[in-house]
Formats: C-alpha cells, structure tokens, sequence
C-alpha cells in the first residue's frame, strides 16, 4: 500500500530514466520497470594462440539484467488476465488403446520405467502362456470329440476373422489413411476411434492494459510523447553487425566490396527488454501477480474521443495507449498456494 516511488520522483542519482503521467502524484497506479539483459558479462572473447587473430567465445557467468528505465502511470482502465491452457482432443488406434488400458494401473500406482517394463514382460508372457494353453487344449478336443471341435473351430474362426478385421481397418488406416475407413465401409461398421482429450501444456499468460491519457498543460504533453516514445525504444530490437556490437555503434571498417558492408552490419536483431510490473497503492493481492513480461503490441490511438483534436500547441488532444504482454514464464499451481 505504501507509496515508496513518491519519494524516488525528485531523485535520480541511480542512472535510470524515470518517466511519469500525471506530473502530480497519484494515489493508484502501476509501474513498468524496463530491463534488459546484458550478455557481455557471460560472453567474453578471448584470443586463441591460433596466430590468425579469431576469436573465441567462453562462457563467463550468467546474463547480466540492466534496468534502462521505468514508467509510471494511473491504474489502467482495462486490465486483463487472460490463462489458457493446451487441451486437445486424440485418437487412438487399437494397438495405442490397449497398451494405455494395460498399463495405465501402472501409471495410477506410481509405477516408474521399471514396473512399465515389468508388467510389459508379464503382459507378453501372459499372452504366450494362454495361446499355448489354447492349442493344447484344441488337440485334446479334437482327439476326443473330432464334431464337437469342428464346431469351436468355426466359431473360432468367425471370432477370429472379426478381431482381425477390426484390427486391420483401425490400426493400418493409422499407416494407409482412408483404408480403414474403406474396410468398415464395405462391412457396414464403422471404427471407434476411442476419443479422448490430452493435456500437453501450459500457454503463456497474457495481459492487456489500456489506458486513456489527457494532458493538462505543455509538459503532460511532452511526457505523453516522450513514455510513448520510450516504450517503442525498448520493445523493438537494435541491429547488431556480424561481431555483436551495435551498429549505430560503430560499422565495419572497409574490405567488403557493394553491400555486403551494409548487409554485415545489420546481421542480427537484439532481444527487446523485459517488462517488470508493479501495482502501486493497492492490495495486490487482490489484482495478478506479474511474472516479468514481453511487450507484444503497442497501439496509439490519437483521437480517442472519436476524432483527433489538435491542442494548443499543435499536440493531441488526448492519447489512448493499449499495450498486450505476455509473461516469459509459464504459471504452475505453486503460483496460487498463498
């Protein structure tokens, strides 16, 4: 609840840049810390005792994270928590079916690889142990009623014929698509395609603040532009040349014939700036829980009352600024066991 930030507003003496709206304090708002990740620290060349001047990269340590700045502004008029979670819908084939039914006891009691094996070894043994047992038992049946046995023969046969037309048209569709199909076409029976859901997964939460922004003098109106402009800085990527420095740092130095130097120059984008956020004034234990989060669209709208109105001064009016964000790690119960 404590409003620490107000106090920061007249200092500046750690080097970031700090950015504000409104210009007096207000009792509720948020914070968007901006921080980037500095990978110098971690990737640092060395020469090699190659004699032709290559160098090296070994790893030092972890990625660095530099604050560059922050931002605060009122509460957001919108402010969406949006979790979704990775469910679909599967089939399966006979084979897939059988092996989850046999093995799934395993499973629920906490069976590790070792009893999977196990009771895979069991399932084989079972198998071979009753089809002996069953052409044991129709060479007695034959050698002590020949008519009674021709019989279980026929309908051995007719079972027999139906668990083999079953397990063709479900499991080979799986490798020739459209055969099964054919197959219970023709027979009149169509596959159960032993439907179920999976889960496979947890989606990035996301976020969407909105917020509509009136300025009341020249400078309001200047910081409007200057956050807005802070923002797009740090969400968009820098180019780097081909050896990791900034290009508006510094380019190559001549040898590449046409473009090439150009094109060098510009070989790879840096990662935009992860986005801290904080309440402020609030029970924030009543609103979400931020983990740090990438900024994946700004949108600017000039006119927000419906048409763009130039103030004096030849600036906007007023600014609708909507930002939608997407948190870098994804939620797991443990998140809510407070």
């Amino acid at each position: 609840m404590a409003r620490p930030d107000q106090s920061m507003r007249s200092k500046n003496t750690d080097g970031i840049e700090r950015l504000f709206f409104p210009a007096a304090p207000f009792p509720h708002g948020i914070q968007l810390i901006f921080k980037k990740y500095n990978y110098e620290k971690m990737i640092q060349n060395r020469q090699t005792g190659s004699g032709f001047g290559i160098k090296h990269a070994s790893t030092q340590g972890a990625a660095q994270e530099d604050a560059v700045g922050a931002i605060e502004l009122p509460m957001p008029t919108a402010l969406t928590d949006a979790t979704g979670l990775v469910i679909n819908s599967m089939e399966r084939t006979f084979i897939e079916t059988f092996l989850t039914d046999t093995l799934a006891p395993t499973f629920g009691e906490g069976g590790g690889p070792g009893t999977v094996l196990k009771n895979l070894f069991e399932l084989g043994e079972n198998v071979g142990k009753s089809t002996a047992e069953g052409i044991t038992s129709a060479v007695q049946s034959v050698l002590t009623d020949p008519k009674k046995a021709a019989g279980n023969a026929s309908d051995a046969l007719g079972g027999g014929a139906k668990v083999l037309s079953y397990f063709m048209r479900n499991t080979l569709d799986s490798m020739v698509p459209g055969l099964g199909k054919s197959l219970g076409a023709s027979a009149g029976a169509a596959i159960n395609p032993n439907a179920t859901l999976a889960f496979e997964g947890v989606n990035m939460r996301s976020f969407t603040l909105d917020w509509t922004l009136y300025p009341d003098s020249a400078k309001e109106a200047e910081d409007i532009k200057q956050i807005v402009r802070f923002i797009k800085r740090n969400i968009l990527p820098s180019v780097q040349t081909v050896f990791g420095a900034d290009s508006e740092g510094g380019g190559l130095d001549g040898g590449f014939a046409g473009n090439t130097s150009s094109i060098l120059n510009r070989a790879f984008l840096t990662y935009p700036s992860v986005v801290y956020i904080n309440l402020l004034g609030v029970d924030e234990s009543a609103f979400p829980r931020f983990k740090p989060v990438m900024i994946d669209s700004i949108d600017i709208n000039y006119g927000p009352s419906g048409e763009v109105v130039i103030a004096e001064g030849g600036v906007p009016q007023g600014v609708k600024l909507g930002i939608s964000c997407k948190e870098i790690e994804i939620q797991t119960a443990e998140d809510f066991r407070n």
